[in-house]
């Protein structure tokens, strides 16, 4: 019994093959796609090697007057800010927190959570699945970016609270308050971002569970997680990946968002967000234009980027559209 169970997810696994590879080779021809994915490495890559790649301190000040709101030159790439820091540094460093931002929000949001209940869902159907999406109808229903802004603005001085008992009382030291502001709203994001993600691994499964192969692992008596994992996930990622790559400019907009507002991050830690708050105004932007231009290009070319290879990955994912 168990052999034949091995044999059909063999014969599975090597017709998804072919179609993996040509799927790749489609994605490498679309130009569009391959510089928005470049970019995304370059982004990604200058935040994880943020203490490695930028020139100087993001939090060094120099507040004398020749020091301050320098125009880009050889020493600053990108000039100074009202503080005197560089501004290179400093959206190098913005990087850094944005990746840490969304792979986190994305992988135990919309991959751990948002997949695992979509697949749960989508196979078990009964209560089970009304339950699960009476929930995600609940939390859809809610303007997620509002509620956050409720909960930071509300647990602010408990949040202040915690921080500086965990600096008395822990091994993070200086480094928790930071650590504590990130992690409150990642949890806060987490809980509104798997619900897009559950409901598109829903509508592929049930689809996929009445497949022949499908019926033949549960006829020969797979369990319910081989059944999952070896069978019906593999014909979910494709379409799974797709949304996930629309939904990381949303993740990162919260977080910007929150910022900008002054309810995001730790202030001395260098966000996008509080970047372009410290840019605002027409008459900042006639005079220094570069504390604009210097963390606002990187961040429209971020979510050009995703949405690019997005619509790339959506034409490759949809039968109808792949041949153009």
């Amino acid at each position: 019994m168990a052999m034949r169970v091995d044999s059909i997810e063999t014969g599975a696994l090597e017709q998804a093959r072919p179609r993996r590879l040509q799927l790749l080779r489609q994605l490498a021809r679309k130009k569009i796609a391959i510089v928005a994915l470049v970019w995304i490495v370059i982004f990604y890559g200058a935040g994880f090697f943020a203490p490695l790649v930028a020139p100087h301190d993001p939090n060094r000040q120099e507040l004398s007057v020749e020091a301050r709101l320098q125009s880009p030159s050889g020493e600053h790439l990108l000039g100074t800010d009202r503080l005197g820091r560089d501004i290179l540094s400093r959206v190098i460093y913005a990087a850094r927190t944005t990746m840490l931002f969304t792979l986190i929000v994305t992988l135990s949001g919309s991959l751990f959570v948002g997949l695992g209940l979509g697949l749960l869902a989508g196979y078990r159907g009964g209560w089970v699945d009304a339950a699960i999406m009476r929930v995600g109808e609940v939390l859809a229903g809610i303007p997620g970016l509002l509620i956050i802004l409720a909960i930071s603005a509300a647990f602010r001085p408990r949040i202040n609270d915690a921080a500086f008992w965990l600096k008395d009382n822990s091994f993070l030291g200086d480094d928790a308050r930071p650590i504590v502001f990130f992690l409150v709203i990642v949890a806060a994001t987490i809980l509104f971002s798997w619900v897009g993600s559950a409901r598109i691994v829903r509508s592929q499964v049930l689809a996929i569970r009445e497949q022949e192969y499908v019926l033949a692992a549960e006829a020969l008596g797979a369990s319910t997680w081989r059944l999952l994992l070896r069978h019906v996930l593999p014909g979910v990622l494709p379409i799974f990946l797709v949304g996930l790559s629309g939904g990381m400019a949303g993740i990162a907009g919260t977080e910007m968002a929150l910022s900008w507002l002054g309810l995001g991050v730790d202030p001395s830690t260098p966000s996008f967000g509080s970047l372009l708050f410290e840019a605002r105004g027409v008459r900042t932007f006639q005079e220094f234009p570069h504390l604009l231009l210097g963390a606002g290009i990187p961040v429209v070319l971020f979510f050009f980027a995703w949405n690019l290879l997005g619509d790339a990955l959506v034409d490759l994912a949809e039968p109808r559209t792949r041949g153009r």
